[in-house]
């Protein structure tokens, strides 16, 4: 098209003498411009010249090679992206030293493939790396087939397909052995009931050097929480208080009228009762709430406050930790759960659906998570990236089987008796979850019935009536099991209303977990292969209220050989006496008595937090407990 002219004086309209059509027309002018600027044969000016079809079709021919180029690689790209739960999620770099990014421009010259076969070799370097730091040995004693398992147990735990069969382990051992309980005791630290225990084992270990005592063990801290409002931090292999954060006073009414204007400092800290306390998985990061309806975060290894989030309007109940990141999730009795990021203390979202109290939570490597929400009688499975949960729907009542102890079916299958329907209730509430793995977790109510079940069905899988309190059964292992004795199975006799769950925990990704209620036991049970029906592995006596349990693995308590050897190396650090050390090291090599030497395993240890009351209420007073912290230690 020709240079368009306006010959009118219409604001909208203007008469337009066009080269192209030799008239001149009424068209909008802002649209006949538009149709000036735009690149098109039937707009072209027929004075200019045309290209030859040779042209066309050469430009043709390399516009449509472009697009097949682009295609091209933007299928690579997502070959290479392969979702979350692969080896390109690893962290397989670890920190760059200068060398590496000096030839940063050589990598991105390389070729996907040539980078995953880079980082699988150094990944595979930092494994021999790693495993010759723990025994103490060469790199070259090490088996291929030692490796391999290692890397495909991680790649299976990243999906959550890994699974452990460990319980078989703990059947014949003596729970009732007053000897595996380590008691931490409270004294002046807490004064009121443990509500929470958490463990925290900080992941960056700094070898021993030579001035350093040879009972040099990696960190493992305990930390409990109290309704006094005050959190302990424990030595796990001294059991001594290394830090003590005291509660501040509750502002009430009473407070304030006595106060008035003259009112304490502020409080860094919680001032209510503590109901949660979680730490992260690379035990750099602590987090804790309570009545208080405040989150505070706190750092493991400096011992300082780094900041709160108060955005929750009612308790905040219930604390997890996705594995193996930062990210924070927290439950409320405002019927929300809220996700946090506390590497940058942010907020992220909020997640609506229950219709009451929120009262547990629990999470694993997946970003998901899963609720129980008390007297609506709800488990939700909340997926984040997709947006959506799963309900599954617990409590009522149901048939029984014949032996009286477990229940299969729930309701819908014939009319119940009232009086039965008390007497074999599944849950009237439910107040604890735990995962199994991504595909298994248990639930736990008010009326002693542990349930399991799958994202696969919405009842559950199995129920066990009477878990706890009256008419449950307590197991004594016979730790003579060579004998051919069977174990002792015995009732309880129990009060009524102490058989309310108040704790479940699990060995993550194995077919052990454990259940506590204020019967004054804590019950060992074993999955079936199936993995549709659980059974009691065994019974420890705990009298009192368990608010909390957590498993932790643990290198085994020094022997009174290793106490010995600690103590002369902790009398003598001089490089004289560290230069005999390592001249008898050597001798015990040449001689050939630490090569076969077997490494030391870890042992599973299961924390409890005890105390008189319940955590979420003064229902009951147990007087025969004492508010502590007690390790049990399950070393077959």
């Amino acid at each position: 098209m020709g240079n368009l002219t306006p010959t009118g004086s219409s604001n909208r309209f203007f008469i337009v003498f066009c080269k192209w059509c030799r008239v001149g027309c009424h068209h909008p002018y802002p649209y006949l411009k538009e149709l000036a600027q735009m690149d098109d044969f039937f707009l072209a000016d027929p004075d200019a010249k045309r290209p030859s079809q040779n042209k066309r079709k050469r430009a043709l021919q390399a516009s449509k090679g472009s697009i097949r180029r682009s295609r091209r690689e933007e299928e690579e790209d997502s070959e290479d992206d392969v979702g979350a739960g692969t080896i390109d999620d690893m962290d397989l770099e670890g920190d760059r030293g200068p060398e590496e990014e000096e030839s940063g421009e050589e990598d991105s010259r390389e070729t996907a493939a040539q980078k995953r076969l880079r980082l699988a070799k150094r990944y595979l370097a930092k494994v021999r790396e790693e495993a010759a730091d723990v025994g103490e040995v060469d790199a070259a004693q090490l088996d291929r087939d030692i490796i391999a398992n290692r890397l495909r147990d991680e790649a299976l735990e990243a999906v959550g397909k890994l699974f452990h069969a460990i319980a078989d382990k703990y059947a014949n051992i003596d729970l009732a052995d007053p000897s595996r309980v380590r008691t931490f005791k409270s004294g002046k630290n807490h004064q009121l009931s443990i509500t929470s225990v958490a463990i925290a084992i900080p992941s960056i270990h700094r070898p021993s050097t030579p001035h350093q005592p040879a009972s040099h063990r990696k960190p493992i801290y305990i930390y409990s929480a109290s309704k006094d409002a005050s959190i302990v931090k424990w030595n796990f292999w001294t059991g001594k208080r290394l830090h003590f954060i005291p509660g501040g006073l509750k502002p009430t009414k009473k407070l304030i009228a006595a106060y008035g204007t003259k009112m304490p400092a502020q409080h860094v800290g919680h001032k209510d009762h503590i109901l949660s306390i979680a730490a992260s998985s690379d035990g750099q990061f602590l987090a804790t709430a309570g009545r208080d309806k405040a989150i505070h975060i706190w750092s493991v290894g400096e011992d300082k406050h780094l900041g709160s989030f108060t955005q929750h309007r009612d308790a905040v109940s219930s604390l997890t930790f996705r594995k193996g990141h930062n990210q924070l999730y927290s439950a409320s009795f405002d019927r929300t759960i809220k996700l946090w990021n506390v590497d940058e203390m942010s907020y992220v979202e909020t997640l609506y659906g229950h219709q009451d109290q929120i009262t547990c939570i629990d999470t694993l490597a997946r970003e998901r998570c899963i609720t129980c929400g008390a007297r609506d009688r709800t488990v939700r499975l909340w997926k984040i990236i997709e947006e959506s949960q799963l309900i599954f729907r617990g409590g009522g009542s149901g048939t029984v089987h014949a032996a009286g102890e477990d229940l299969v079916v729930m309701d819908g299958v014939r009319k119940v008796p009232k009086v039965e329907k008390q007497a074999n209730a599944a849950g009237g509430s439910l107040d604890a979850v735990a995962l199994i793995d991504e595909d298994l977790f248990i639930s736990g109510s008010d009326t002693g019935a542990i349930s399991l079940w799958t994202p696969n069905r919405k009842k559950p899988l199995f129920t066990k009536l009477r878990a706890h309190g009256p008419g449950s059964r307590v197991r004594k292992a016979n730790p003579e099991g060579d004998n051919g004795e069977e174990d002792k199975v015995e009732d309880v006799d129990s009060s009524d209303g102490k058989c309310w769950i108040t704790a479940l925990a699990t060995v993550r990704y194995s077919d052990l977990f454990a259940s506590a209620a204020g019967d004054g036991y804590i019950r060992l049970w074993k999955l079936a292969k199936d993995k549709r029906r659980f059974a009691l592995l065994g019974s420890i006596p705990m009298p009192g209220f368990v608010n909390s349990l957590v498993f932790f693995e643990a290198p085994p308590m020094p022997t009174s050989l290793d106490k010995e050897g600690d103590t002369i190396a902790t009398t003598t650090s001089n490089p004289s006496t560290a230069a005999t050390r390592l001249a008898r090291a050597r001798a015990a090599i040449a001689k050939g008595e630490l090569t076969n030497k077997p490494l030391q395993k870890d042992v599973l240890y299961l924390a409890v937090g005890l105390g008189q009351e319940h955590r979420l209420g003064r229902w009951w007073r147990d007087k025969r407990a004492k508010n502590c912290v007690k390790i049990i230690s399950l070393a077959p």
